[in-house]
């Protein structure tokens, strides 16, 4: 890896001593985009056959297989994917004693693992899908010498546990407990819902309701969740984390997670459509599932919050440019100025992939697609949340943000900057931290709570005499 993230695959021969790098054509200049992550390669049983991954940002990752023959020649081939999944996550696997290659993928927020068949001479067998009786998502994977599959997957009942199949795509046996508190719970009510967008795209959301919620039982405090990449997508599953899910649907909010233009798993045009349009396609389709949950008499239009972290904060400080409608937001680690972006994170190829050029030939883009240029417009109760050393989007946005919000604007806002941390927050006491900072700010500005005890605490004026 060298300068600007750009990475290469170098392959040292024992026998000569001599390292040689692979060409690059494939998966660089023939490429939509410079910019691709190279991803962790797998050596087949044989040593024949190395594959690796390309991400990139705002396009669909490929999977590319090097095949090594006689007097040194290469033959580098890009897998075709059968169906438009997206690839994801870091682990690519060889069958034991085969040229078959497993790797794990998402369609429609779920998860699993997938396996091409007899790979070589530039050419590739059927795709199948290894863990097709599963209805859950699975995070990562791995095989034994003899082909069994074990995984790590979560579903609408339990977060994730190890599981494994003698026998991939048939039956399967779970082997951990890992959070058996979880049993005794009342879960939330999960579903995925769907809507159209401004334009007549549809997009799909998780909703999760309080449980023993009832249809038609009345309009709930709501809350948009955002997540983040935005070349990633909320899941089907039950998931226990820092940034709402299962937590607020237990407080009493309806909770909608939204697969927004750009996200992964809804094709690859689904995906590219958002390249140039960030702040756009983006915003309209959160908005317009806000819409259709109000709609729904899910939603009380006079108690909802926005909340997101990474590209999630970003289109987080990007809502509350475009409507007043929220009560309370909360902004964890979001861009402020896409050209400062740019000019500090670690990863400037993502900010030209989405703007399509560089901040001196793409200029009105870079303004248009940056929350800061409308920031005069939020009257939103704003917490902002950042890691100290975030590299990916570093303070100074958050201080921006903070610093435009309560000096200029006189918006109620708060700044917590967590003390040594990333990008993502990795501390425990941090990431409590976050969610009662999180609740608290709700309880005020979206619920009242507080409001009306102090309201009921002020002593009655004195009558005139």
């Amino acid at each position: 890896i060298s300068n600007e993230g750009h990475s290469r695959i170098d392959i040292w021969d024992a026998t000569s001593d001599k390292v040689t790098s692979l060409p690059d054509k494939l998966w660089r200049a023939d490429a939509p985009s410079p910019y691709g992550w190279l991803m962790p390669p797998a050596w087949s049983d044989d040593g024949r056959r190395l594959a690796f991954r390309i991400d990139f940002d705002g396009y669909p990752g490929e999977t590319f297989v090097a095949e090594f023959g006689a007097k040194g020649h290469v033959a580098t081939q890009k897998l075709k994917r059968k169906w438009e999944i997206t690839l994801e996550g870091g682990h690519l696997q060889w069958r034991p004693g085969s040229h078959d290659l497993c790797m794990k993928a998402t369609s429609n927020a779920h998860s699993r693992v997938y396996c091409v068949a007899k790979i070589g001479k530039g050419k590739q067998g059927d795709t199948t899908i290894f863990t097709a009786a599963t209805g859950g998502n699975v995070t990562a994977f791995d095989l034994t010498r003899k082909g069994a599959l074990a995984f790590v997957m979560s579903d609408l009942s339990h977060p994730p546990d190890v599981f494994v199949s003698d026998r991939p795509g048939k039956k399967y046996k779970r082997l951990t407990k890992v959070n058996p508190q979880v049993d005794t719970w009342k879960l939330p009510k999960i579903e995925a819902v769907r809507w159209k967008s401004r334009d007549g795209t549809t997009v799909e959301g998780i909703l999760e309701l309080p449980p023993g919620y009832k249809p038609g039982s009345g309009p709930l405090p709501f809350v948009l969740e955002i997540h983040g990449g935005p070349t990633s997508a909320s899941k089907m599953e039950l998931r226990f984390w820092i940034y709402g899910r299962t937590l607020l649907a237990a407080k009493g909010y309806a909770l909608l997670s939204p697969n927004y233009r750009g996200s992964t798993g809804y094709g690859d045009k689904f995906l590219v459509d958002l390249i140039g349009h960030k702040n756009d396609l983006d915003v309209e389709d959160l908005l317009s599932g806000v819409d259709a949950m109000v709609d729904r008499g899910i939603a009380d239009p006079k108690r909802m919050a926005v909340m997101g972290w990474s590209n999630g904060g970003y289109l987080t400080n990007c809502v509350i440019t475009r409507t007043t409608r929220f009560a309370a937001a909360s902004s964890g680690a979001g861009v402020f100025d896409t050209a400062m972006q740019w000019m500090i994170e670690d990863t400037p190829g993502h900010v030209v992939n989405f703007n399509e050029g560089l901040p001196w030939t793409a200029a009105e883009a870079m303004k248009k697609s940056a929350p800061l240029y409308n920031v005069n417009k939020v009257k939103t109760p704003t917490l902002i949340h950042v890691g100290q050393h975030d590299e990916r989007v570093p303070v100074e946005h958050s201080r921006a943000l903070y610093r435009a919000l309560s000096f200029y604007l006189k918006v109620p806002s708060e700044l917590v900057v967590y003390p040594g941390e990333p990008h993502g927050l990795r501390q425990y006491k941090h990431r409590k931290a976050k969610m009662l900072w999180d609740l608290a700010w709700f309880d005020h500005y979206v619920l009242g709570k507080d409001k009306e005890k102090s309201k009921a605490a002020k002593p009655a004026k004195a009558k005139k005499p």
